[in-house]
C-alpha cells in the first residue's frame, strides 16, 4: 500500500495534487494498492480517493532529490514525503480519469461562466503572493504575461484572454487594455481550477497552481507557454528542476522580446509599480531585522 499522509498539510491545491498523481503513479508502477486520508477537495471530483484503513505499520520515506527518480520500494506498506513535482512519476497512470470533476459541480460553473466561452480561450495564470521578491523563485513581471501573449498567439481579438490570479487586482492594472480580457474573481482555488481546465491555451507562471491549470485542460492543439525557470539563486542550485515542466510545453523568455513604444505607460507604470514593490519588501524585511536586532539587546544579560 502506497499513501502520501501528510496530504492537505503540506502546501496548497497545486502541490496536494502532484503529491496524490504521483503517489498513485508510484503505486500502479510496482502493481500495488494506494489509499489516501480524508482530503477536503475530495467532493469535487468523481474519483473514489480509497480512503485510508487502520494501517499502522507504515515506513516512512523521503523524497532524496526534486527531479524525477525510482524509489526503491518493496510489497510493505509506505508513506511518502516530498514534493513528487515531475508527470514523469504519473504519465503512464489515468491521472486525468482520477482528476475528473463531478458534473454537478463542473456544468454549473461553466453555466454561470459561458460568457468565456464565446471565442477560442487563452488562460493566462498569474502568481504573485509569496512569490514576489522572494529570492528562492525566478521573478516574472508583467512582461512575461504580455510578450508571451504577442509572439505566440497572433490576432488577439480572435480570442478570449481570461487572467486567474491570487492578485487580481494587479492583473487589472497591467491588463484591461487588452482586447477581449476577463478576470477571473471570487472563485475558491478549487473553481478557478475546475474552470480554469476548461480553456484551449495557457501561459503559466512558476507555480504548481498554474500547472495543473494547464495539464488538466492540455488538448489537441493546445499551446502552453511556461516561463524559463522556477526557483533562482542558491535556491536553483539546489533543486534540480529539469523534470518539473513537460518538454513539450513551449519555453518563453520574456528578456528576448522587447515591447514597442505603444506599451510606454504600461512600461513606464510597470517600472515604477515594481520599484514600490521591491521597497516595500525590503522594509518589510528590515524593519523585522531591526526588531530581533533589539529584542536581543532587551534580553541581552
Amino acid at each position: 500500500m502506497i499513501t502520501f499522509l501528510n496530504l492537505g498539510k503540506k502546501g496548497n491545491l497545486g502541490n496536494q495534487l502532484f503529491q496524490i498523481a504521483s503517489a498513485i503513479g508510484i503505486a500502479e508502477k510496482r502493481n500495488q494498492q494506494f489509499c489516501f486520508p480524508e482530503w477536503q477537495y475530495s467532493k469535487h471530483f468523481k474519483f473514489n480517493f480509497n480512503a485510508c484503513s487502520d494501517i499502522k505499520d507504515w515506513i516512512h520515506v523521503k523524497e532524496e532529490k526534486f527531479n524525477y527518480y525510482e524509489w526503491e520500494l518493496t510489497d510493505k506498506n509506505y508513506d511518502l514525503s516530498g514534493w513528487l513535482q515531475t508527470e514523469k512519476y504519473f504519465y503512464e497512470s489515468n491521472i486525468k480519469d482520477v482528476f475528473k470533476f463531478d458534473s454537478q459541480f463542473e456544468e454549473s460553473l461553466v453555466g454561470k461562466h459561458e460568457v468565456l466561452f464565446t471565442k477560442k480561450t487563452i488562460l493566462v495564470s498569474v502568481r504573485r503572493g509569496d512569490f514576489v521578491n522572494n529570492p528562492n523563485y525566478f521573478q516574472l513581471s508583467y512582461q512575461f504575461y504580455l510578450t508571451a501573449l504577442i509572439c505566440h498567439f497572433e490576432k488577439l481579438e480572435n480570442y478570449n484572454v481570461i487572467f486567474a490570479s491570487d492578485n487580481i487586482d494587479y492583473c487589472k492594472k497591467h491588463f484591461s487594455f487588452l482586447p477581449n480580457v476577463f478576470f477571473l474573481e471570487n472563485l475558491s482555488p478549487i473553481e478557478q481550477l475546475c474552470l480554469g481546465s476548461k480553456f484551449d491555451n495557457y501561459i503559466i507562471s512558476n507555480s504548481t497552481f498554474s500547472w495543473w491549470l494547464a495539464w488538466l485542460g492540455e488538448k489537441k492543439g493546445s499551446k502552453i507557454i511556461r516561463p524559463i525557470q522556477i526557483f533562482d539563486n542558491d535556491f536553483s542550485k539546489k533543486h534540480d528542476e529539469s523534470d518539473y515542466f513537460p518538454s513539450r510545453w513551449i519555453v518563453h523568455d520574456d528578456t528576448k522580446y522587447k515591447l514597442s513604444n505603444e506599451y510606454w505607460k504600461l512600461k513606464l507604470y510597470g517600472f515604477l509599480y515594481n520599484l514600490v514593490q521591491r521597497l516595500k519588501y525590503i522594509y518589510k524585511k528590515e524593519k523585522k531585522v531591526i526588531k530581533n536586532r533589539i529584542k536581543k539587546i532587551i534580553n541581552y544579560k
